[in-house]
């Protein structure tokens, strides 16, 4: 009996220091034999359900039934602790009262008449008493639903469910129950309510106020890495601040993001600087962290590892409060020490969401915990219904020492909507480049008529909330009809930017004193000088030339495209967020350009080019004396067609990589160039190549008056192919070497500006194991880039996704960037749509070679997908009132972004947002060419204004590296 309790009281201790397994319900651990007095083989409870339960006094009991070798002959259970329960016998089974909570002890089977134990062994309760660190804290249930826009089937039937099956009985469970919580992820879902029931406004009003009903703070769930920065702070805008300004008193702090296996640089500055205080993800290792951009800021982020768990697998609530301890005891012992370590209070999420789940209410097992808490007075943390905020409120009532994460994740669901729907991205691309311009120009426009009356704040709104209405719910069932609802939002949003940029500055040209007929004003709206091809559209075939305004002839020639007579000219000295004028005249007069063209070849002041099979077989650029590409495996600008058999956001835990099924290249076909234009500005190629499932035109447009090479790719008649892909190769003479590329506000460095942890979490495939570094191909905004120290290649795109890495056989170690142009997969729902994108599709590129340094990166990748826009003035304007070149807004350091100068939403003050994208900390003079009387340093969305007490025409401000800052000012 001593060697018992011994062995008892060493596995008690084991059991402390966590080292002892976890037991499983009933069943009970089973010893040698020699240890006990008697019985080879274990008894088991077998506890029937639902459970009959019994109080006597304090202590909760529940009946089981006994199971093992002949258990009738037992007329008695006897624990250690002294509880004893007579067992019954009834229709050949013997029952026993046992106690719910408690301790491992050791029990005792009598047999009546005898003295001595029939049998001993451990007893495991249902519900263990020691709670461990969170015996006397609170567990959280976080019920929402979580919403795709469409995945579920289309729009208009996802939000006929949102509204009917999930919202409104969630607001009607509240009415009932005041312990009730719920939330939906994003504001959009808010907006869809009130749209349909604007009677109900002041109950949700309520049930906001009462901190029952969560929104989320941002207007829906986007690919981070797909929108622009503006288009990431407009989520904000439309989110959060949308609530405030339209609910009173309410507020919501909380981001959601937790589907996308994706986060970019600078999301966490752009939320923590908006007021959002917390950011819910998931596809993540459970868990708690601050998560840092470069400049410093952070966020504390939550995940549960993956947001369907506790429904599909764990189903905590699906029985009684009994059922539900037990169940979350495993929860205790895995995350008791997580939590000290890292000095959280002891509140615990149990997070009930799933895809379209409607409110579940689990009020009866809620009051049965608390009660059963209460009458035995166990140190059980109570339970109750709750909302992440509530929930990561309690977190931060303590300092807390959490993991710390810095960096990039990239998005592994990227497929799905560059590649995947490559006509829509491309609208939603230039809606996001766009839309800061219309701004810019039409805040610009009112300073320059003394107001801004007619600014189109409305047309700004809806424009921006077209451009972000997509979420990361492409495809899905019924998904032709989702993805055509996405494209013709994007489409509008992209037209809507054009027509308003093109208003302010008919509006602004009108106001240029101009002294002849035929001024050209070219407007540039980036925040540095510029010297770039600018193009303007004609309506009359001819002769034309071009001068500044001082008759100096500038390079110019004209030609067809699209149908359309232009004129190109190379355009020097555009001043930031700002315009020079010049003339168009009729007659031949030309620049003299020196260059060497041949069908196949082509020499000027910048490259040495030679033409060949796939594309550009060799470069060199004469001014760094530097062979550009290495033509060994691929041309440079040749079109690959690949094998690609993944499904844009499946549950996989890598990107699919493509395969050489059916490879095909423009190298493995003989080329056939042709001149197809030729002037002092630029030089045109062109090749044609049949591919299997569709026509390739490759286009080469060498600049002899910037240094410059145009790659664009027709892809024409494309018949649909399922599980196709192409890229367009780009293969640079570099062995040690650096990717970069921008990122949305920032410029990301391939193993460098990645998040160094394995982000771990759930999928269906298995857990996110692969580092981030690891991972590619990558969302980007405007380019792509390899250097080394002393020189550099900028393929500037207007495609989404881009990769470094040789997709092929025997990959090849040098860089290879590339644009993924268009793939044809079928969506991961099973009742989901391909994204064939059959017919005609057409891609730009633009390379430039320079000296290694970030700045000319940056400032070629942006400005080849930002235009140069010229107005013509067929008459003359003698009484403008502005000169003939001018920057609105000039800011000292080229590195430093003016990324937007819009009208203020409380008044007629104008918010003027900065980057800094160098990763320096600096001080900047912003100049004005009218003064200022008062700044205002704001938060992102305009909050918060704290005056500076500056005047004048120059705003000198100081600004942290990789900083987004906003200043509101009253002119």
């Amino acid at each position: 009996m001593k060697r018992i309790q011994q062995v008892i009281t060493t596995k008690r201790e084991r059991m402390k220091r966590g080292l002892l397994a976890t037991c499983l319900v009933g069943l009970m651990l089973v010893f040698p034999a020699r240890f006990f007095a008697a019985g080879n083989i274990s008894v088991t409870f077998q506890y029937p359900k639902p459970y009959q339960t019994a109080y006597v006094g304090q202590q909760l009991l529940v009946k089981a039934c006994l199971r093992g070798e002949g258990p009738t002959r037992y007329s008695k259970l006897v624990l250690d602790n002294g509880y004893e329960a007579q067992i019954t016998s009834e229709n050949d089974t013997s029952w026993v009262w046992l106690p719910v909570i408690g301790q491992v002890d050791r029990m005792n089977l009598m047999v009546a008449g005898h003295k001595t134990p029939a049998q001993q062994q451990l007893f495991t309760p249902l519900v263990a008493a020691d709670w461990d660190f969170f015996k006397e804290g609170t567990f959280h249930i976080i019920s929402s639903s979580h919403q795709d826009i469409a995945w579920m089937n289309t729009p208009d039937s996802c939000k006929e469910e949102r509204l009917n099956d999930i919202i409104l009985p969630a607001l009607e469970i509240m009415k009932t129950d005041p312990n009730y919580h719920f939330g939906m992820e994003q504001v959009l879902n808010l907006k869809e309510l009130m749209e349909e029931h604007p009677e109900r406004k002041e109950e949700v009003i309520q049930r906001c106020v009462e901190g029952r009903f969560a929104w989320g703070a941002t207007y829906n769930q986007p690919y981070e890495g797909l929108q622009t920065g503006e288009q990431l702070i407009r989520q904000v805008y439309l989110g959060r601040r949308w609530i405030k300004e339209n609910f009173p008193g309410c507020d919501d702090r909380t981001a959601y993001n937790i589907d996308v296996p994706g986060r970019t640089l600078q999301m966490p500055q752009i939320l923590s600087k908006s007021g959002v205080d917390y950011l819910f993800i998931s596809r993540h290792k459970e868990g708690f962290y601050d998560w840092y951009s470069p400049d410093g800021s952070s966020i504390l982020t939550y995940t549960p590892g993956n947001y369907g768990w506790a429904v599909m697998f764990y189903k905590f609530f699906e029985e009684d409060a009994i059922e539900a301890m037990h169940k979350l005891q495993s929860r205790v012992k895995m995350w008791s020490d997580y939590y000290r370590e890292r000095n959280l209070p002891p509140h615990f999420a149990i997070v009930i969401s799933n895809d379209a789940a409607g409110p579940a209410n689990y009020a009866s097992v809620v009051s049965e915990w608390n009660s059963i808490v209460e009458k035995t007075g166990a140190k059980i943390p109570t339970l109750r219904h709750s909302t992440a905020q509530k929930f990561l409120d309690q977190i931060t009532q303590k300092e807390l020492n959490l993991e710390k994460i810095e960096g990039e994740r990239p998005n592994l669901w990227a497929y799905i909507h560059g590649p995947g729907h490559q006509k829509a991205i491309a609208s939603m691309r230039k809606a996001g480049r766009m839309l800061p311009s219309a701004e810019i120009f039409s805040s610009i426009n009112g300073l320059v008529n003394n107001g801004l009356a007619q600014y189109p704040q409305s047309e700004i709104t809806l424009a921006y909330e077209n451009s972000i209405y997509p979420d990361h719910g492409w495809g899905g069932k019924n998904g032709d009809i989702t993805d055509s609802i996405f494209k013709s939002k994007l489409d509008q949003a992209a037209q809507k930017a054009d027509e308003m940029v093109g208003r302010a500055l008919q509006s602004l040209s009108q106001r240029v004193k101009t002294d002849r007929p035929g001024a050209v004003v070219v407007y540039n709206d980036l925040s540095w000088n510029r010297n770039d091809v600018a193009s303007l559209k004609l309506d009359k075939e001819g002769d034309y030339y071009l001068t500044d305004e001082d008759g100096k002839l500038v390079a110019s020639q004209t030609g067809l495209e699209d149908g359309e007579f232009m004129l190109w000219f190379m355009a020097r000295d555009i001043p930031s967020l700002g315009y020079r004028t010049f003339y168009l005249k009729k007659g031949k007069k030309s620049l003299a350009v020196p260059r060497q063209v041949l069908p196949n070849a082509c020499i000027n002041d910048f490259y040495e080019m030679h033409l060949g099979d796939g594309g550009i077989t060799y470069l060199f650029d004469k001014q760094l004396n530097q062979e550009v590409i290495r033509s060994t495996r691929f041309s440079g600008g040749e079109v690959l067609t690949m094998g690609y058999n993944g499904n844009g956001a499946g549950e996989f835990t890598q990107f699919t990589a493509p395969t050489m099924d059916g490879y095909d290249k423009t190298g493995a076909h003989q080329a056939q160039w042709a001149i197809t234009a030729n002037g002092p500005v630029f030089t045109d190629y062109q090749n044609k190549v049949p591919f299997k499932n569709a026509a390739i035109v490759q286009r080469i447009r060498v600049y002899h008056v910037a240094k410059q090479i145009d790659l664009s790719v027709d892809l024409l008649n494309w018949d649909g192919t399922r599980n196709r892909e192409f890229r367009l190769a780009l293969p640079v003479n570099m062995d040690d070497f650096k990717i970069s590329y921008e990122a949305p506000m920032a410029i990301s460095e391939v193993g460098k500006d990645e998040m160094k942890q394995r982000p771990k979490g759930w999928s269906w495939g298995g857990t996110y194991y692969q580092k981030p570094e690891e991972i590619h191909p990558r969302e980007v905004m405007n380019y792509i880039s390899s250097s080394n120290h002393q020189w550099a290649v900028t393929l500037s795109s207007d495609v989404a996704v881009a990769d470094w890495v040789d997709p092929t056989r025997e990959a090849v170690d040098y860089p290879v960037l590339q644009g993924i142009l268009l793939a044809s997969h079928k969506s991961c729902h099973g009742l989901g749509n391909w994204y064939v994108q059959k017919g005609d599709h057409h891609f730009r590129f633009s390379l430039k070679s320079h000296p290694a340094g970030m700045q000319e990166a940056f400032h070629f990748g942006t400005s080849a997908n930002h235009p140069l826009t010229a107005v013509l003035l067929a008459e003359g304007n003698p009484n403008g009132v502005l000169p003939a070149s001018r920057s609105f807004v000039s800011i000292s350091d080229p590195m430093v972004r003016i990324a937007t100068l819009k009208k203020s939403e409380d008044d007629e003050a104008l918010l003027l947002r900065l980057v800094e994208m160098e990763g320096l900390d600096k001080q900047v003079e912003v100049t004005f060419n009218q003064p200022f009387k008062q700044v205002y340093k704001t938060n992102l969305v305009e909050e918060n204004p704290t005056p500076l007490n500056l005047s004048g025409v120059t705003l000198k401000v100081p600004i942290g590296k990789n900083a987004i800052e906003a200043y509101k000012i009253e002119f």
